[in-house]
């Protein structure tokens, strides 16, 4: 199974990272035997001016933020709410 075949499967990227690890680490225990110049999923690595990157990209998901609109009506549906919701709303945005 190659790599292309599980980004189809839709995996997330934490999952492909994940099973590339063991990988990695075998071809790090067989350069430290001599057996082995390279490893061929190596991390990626960083030197001033220079950065190599992985195998797989690391991604990170951004939080979702609502629009304006979104927003005015979250708070239109919160009014009709009992004050304890209101209150846990408050709560949620402030953290």
């Amino acid at each position: 199974m190659s790599w292309r075949s599980t980004r189809d499967q839709g995996w997330p990227n934490a999952t492909i990272q994940q099973r590339i690890v063991p990988v990695r680490l075998f071809y790090d225990f067989l350069m430290e035997e001599g057996l082995c110049e390279s490893n061929p999923v190596g991390r990626g690595r960083f030197t001033p001016g220079r950065r190599q990157r992985g195998l797989v990209p690391r991604l990170t998901k951004l939080p979702w933020i609502p629009s304006e609109a979104q927003w005015m009506s979250i708070l239109d549906i919160a009014k009709t709410e009992p004050i304890r919701n209101r209150v846990m709303l408050a709560l949620a945005y402030d953290a």
